[in-house]
């Protein structure tokens, strides 16, 4: 028997560039995503849930609960990316209140001291460097197969393909007894470019006649639903389903690469307009789902307005944490809505979205306001 916390332990995990479309049940032709959808089937789906239309600000957010341009965040390029050292995160609170904490896949926000994620918060990481394995951050030449990777700031290379290895050192990470509960972020770096996946996952989606580039995309897809899939049966094999919440979300929409001579049709993304950098509704709607038995009531769908930075101050009302007094969070505690269909704190509120390349912003470009009626 896998030893119960009385503080429940927390699992978020995040895809890279999956569109709100990506999903079967979201009307895509082509995916099948049961694990995924079975975690809102036994919870909640939260259906207009908004990220920023960038990788790294949407990071930002969900480990702060602070709009991205405080701490520093405003894109992905150059020192863009850089969260300021002082933020405050969910994984340094969570850590000096007995969690274990542990990252595994992609960070985003700044590779050197004091940056990395072991420097804000996680006593555990296995990540890649930069934006991407095979960007210019990490070592040349290195793939989605048998990458080179750092764990905790040690570079190492690994076997296999990358998204079960991250996978594989999350279930060793959640199966540790050692009497504490677990923040375990999968943050995996699938479906995100460069397109590369096994063949086996692939091959399907190409004998329904779709592109190469839409091919590889839902094999990738399909990889990420088989890996949620082992995540859930790891919490029913270890006896600790009930006392663990579950969050799956991506961090922005997804990115439609087209050249001159290339026509072919870009992914479903359920009939919403825009893409990734874009502050429409496709680049910022993702797909959102929760559950924790016993406190979340199963096979639920909210209409209501989610935001990533909302999941910092949830995470601290499900661990029963205070948040810091000295600190000033932007975002709501979803809690009340999951558990007791309670929202008065979300009905008059204002989501900021804005997004700019370089160290200066300037003024109409990739901004919007959301409300819970309208997009400004």
């Amino acid at each position: 028997m896998y030893a119960q916390h009385k503080k429940p332990n927390i699992i978020i995990m995040m895809t890279d560039d999956q569109g709100y479309g990506d999903i079967g049940a979201h009307g895509n032709p082509y995916l099948k995503t049961p694990h995924m959808e079975s975690i809102g089937e036994q919870g909640i789906e939260m259906t207009h849930f908004f990220t920023y239309p960038n990788c790294s600000a949407s990071r930002a957010a969900l480990l702060t609960g602070r709009y991205p341009y405080r701490t520093g965040v405003t894109a992905v390029t150059q020192v863009d990316h850089f969260m300021n050292t002082d933020e405050t995160t969910i994984a340094e609170i969570l850590s000096d209140n007995g969690y274990r904490t542990g990252i595994f896949g992609k960070w985003h926000l700044g590779d050197n001291i004091p940056m990395r994620p072991t420097d804000q918060g996680f006593q555990e990481a296995l990540v890649h460097r930069g934006g991407g394995i095979g960007q210019a951050a990490g070592p040349a030449g290195n793939t989605y197969f048998n990458p080179v990777l750092e764990h905790n700031n040690v570079s190492q290379k690994y076997d296999g393909y990358c998204d079960d290895i991250f996978t594989e050192a999350a279930l060793d990470f959640i199966s540790k007894r050692d009497g504490k509960p677990f923040f375990t972020y999968l943050a995996t770096n699938l479906p995100h470019f460069p397109l590369q996946v096994p063949e086996s996952r692939a091959e399907p989606f190409r004998r329904m006649g779709l592109h190469e580039d839409n091919a590889l995309t839902y094999g990738m897809i399909d990889n990420i639903d088989y890996n949620v899939g082992r995540v859930l049966d790891k919490l029913k094999a270890l006896d600790i389903e009930d006392n663990t919440i579950v969050i799956f979300l991506s961090d922005n929409g997804p990115r439609h690469r087209r050249t001159k001579n290339d026509s072919y049709p870009g992914r479903w993304v359920a009939n919403l307009r825009g893409t990734k950098t874009s502050v429409y509704d496709a680049g910022i709607r993702v797909p959102f789902y929760v559950k924790w038995p016993g406190k979340i009531k199963d096979q639920k769908e909210l209409f209501n307005m989610g935001a990533i930075i909302d999941l910092f101050p949830t995470l601290l009302d499900v661990a029963n944490i205070n948040p810091p007094k000295d600190i000033h969070i932007d975002g709501q505690s979803l809690l009340p809505l999951w558990t007791k269909n309670e929202s008065d704190n979300l009905k008059n509120r204002d989501f900021f979205i804005q997004m700019h390349y370089g160290p200066t912003p300037f003024k109409y470009m990739h901004f919007t306001l959301r409300t819970p009626k309208y997009n400004w």
